[in-house]
């Protein structure tokens, strides 16, 4: 996988195990053995694992599948650091998970609790963590994410930012104040830039798109990126093998100097 990656030219993945590797149905299945064989592919390709995905539902109210989700969080922090990558990340909840009748309030409380839990061991193991501001998730816009920062006010926490994830249908046509705001808030404390393609239909419904044909406007996007003080991995989620030498050449247009 990693050979094929870095054949069409990128040199940085996120890797979810769940998601992008086969037999792996959950976090138990990610073994020391597994994690060194990961560690080798990179050196022999020269592909390096950004981010260290682990999908997990931090913001459960219900306390006790909570916990198993933070338990899960938890147990990949040691591979992360073998893996070299620069944080492990991620999201924080569809709000659509959550019994009915769940408030966002009560979603970013128990996010909050996980990630309480989860950062004296990344802080320990020398770790970031980041999460990601999705608009249908617990943490959906940037004041809550600076919240959620502000309040667990740890050096190690970061912000993974997906902009076809953080734009809401109602912020189509806004985007520019969307993204001042998110970078005013926390733009120095980004680790990793996801790039996909985006649109919605007349209903406010969500589609992948082609990078060319996505709602968001992405030249002004880099422009904001270009402009934070500190270097990122930036990375085409959802990429296809037929469409990577055409979405490289437009994240080189975008970033030229990466």
């Amino acid at each position: 996988m990693l050979a094929q990656i870095g054949g069409y030219g990128f040199d940085c993945v996120q890797l979810a195990y769940k998601k992008g590797i086969a037999g792996v149905a959950s976090y138990e299945d990610v073994t020391p053995a597994l994690v060194e064989e990961t560690v080798a592919a990179c050196r022999q390709t020269g592909v390096s694992i950004a981010v260290h995905g682990t999908y997990v539902e931090l913001s459960l109210v219900e306390e006790e599948a909570r916990q198993k989700q933070v338990a899960d969080f938890i147990s990949q922090i040691p591979y992360t650091k073998t893996l070299g990558a620069l944080c492990q990340g991620s999201e924080t909840t569809n709000m659509n998970k959550q019994p009915a009748g769940t408030t966002r309030k009560e979603a970013q409380e128990a996010l909050l609790r996980s990630l309480a839990q989860i950062m004296p061991h990344a802080e320990e193991a020398g770790i970031l963590v980041a999460v990601e501001p999705v608009f249908y998730h617990a943490m959906n816009t940037p004041e809550a994410a600076k919240m959620v920062l502000d309040t667990i006010a740890s050096p190690n926490l970061r912000i993974i930012f997906d902009a076809a994830n953080l734009i809401s249908p109602e912020d189509e046509h806004r985007q520019e104040a969307m993204w001042d705001r998110a970078m005013t808030l926390w733009g120095d404390k980004i680790a990793a830039v996801h790039i996909k393609g985006v649109t919605f239909d007349e209903k406010g419904d969500y589609h992948s798109a082609f990078l060319e044909d996505s709602c968001i406007d992405y030249p002004l996007v880099a422009r904001y990126i270009r402009q934070l003080p500190q270097d990122l991995p930036i990375m085409r989620e959802e990429e296809k093998p037929d469409r990577a030498v055409n979405d490289l050449k437009i994240l080189k247009e975008l970033f030229p100097e990466g």
